[in-house]
């Protein structure tokens, strides 16, 4: 519950407008929106450090909507949220270890039949 806690706050104080990055040089986990979902919230929890992203004006996200995420020590788990302020998650998936050298993993939140469905690949998606 404590770690629960924290990511809220951590998510909170770091909510950007459009990328939860620096100009991309250390960006090697990027979230891809393609969903009819709700989400309005994106954090990515890596072992050492954890960065939230959303909307400038907390609106949900279009499709093929991105954020990227500073490199962090892995494992990472993206949590995706419809409402961030009571912490309704949408889904998550966790990343157990870094890409390949100079590459980046593309997450990836798609419809499914029950929820969402989640893709890591080191390529950007196909149809995205």
């Amino acid at each position: 519950m404590k770690k629960l806690v924290c990511l809220f706050f951590a998510c909170v104080l770091t909510v950007l407008s459009g990328c939860g990055c620096d100009d991309g040089r250390n960006v090697d986990l990027v979230f891809i929106y393609d969903s009819n979902a709700v989400i309005v919230a994106v954090v990515a929890d890596f072992e050492d450090q954890t960065s939230g992203a959303q909307l400038a004006d907390s609106s949900p996200l279009k499709r093929s909507e991105t954020f990227g995420f500073e490199a962090g020590k892995y494992p990472a788990t993206v949590i995706v949220y419809e409402d961030i302020e009571l912490r309704k998650e949408l889904g998550r998936v966790t990343v157990r270890e870094a890409p390949p050298e100079e590459e980046r993993w593309y997450v990836t939140a798609h419809d499914g039949g029950n929820g969402l469905l989640f893709t890591v690949e080191t390529e950007w998606p196909e149809g995205v």
